[in-house]
């Protein structure tokens, strides 16, 4: 049960090539610089958010909820999922999988039926 993959974001050059899946019970991200795995009990929150980039041309600095972020990827120049976590030195990661809403929507789902079964 645990090792069925849910979701599997395609290898891109907006991620820098590394593969972001979703789990029944954890994340896990291939990046460049190893697997990093973050379960599910560490997710406090998931949003999509807009280029850093776009928002500073419309006068958005994105201050707003201001948290020292780990970039995966291009995260900064494209549309890209905001994950936070209530645990560990790094508590805010961004990243780009190759659908952003549709990767948050299934990781909704997934974190529901898990802490319904918990």
């Amino acid at each position: 049960m645990d090792d069925k993959i849910i979701y599997k974001s395609k290898s891109s050059f907006k991620s820098i090539w590394q593969e972001y899946r979703i789990y029944e019970n954890r994340l896990e991200f291939d990046t460049l610089a190893g697997l990093m795995i973050i379960p599910f009990e560490q997710i406090s929150s998931i949003s999509v958010s807009e280029s850093e980039i776009k928002g500073l041309l419309k006068g958005d600095l994105h201050l707003k909820d201001f948290k020292p972020a780990l970039k995966l990827d291009w995260a900064n120049f494209v549309e890209h999922v905001v994950l936070d976590k209530n645990t560990g030195k790094i508590k805010r990661l961004l990243f780009t999988p190759d659908d952003p809403q549709l990767f948050k929507t299934v990781l909704e789902k997934a974190l529901n039926m898990f802490h319904q079964i918990k």
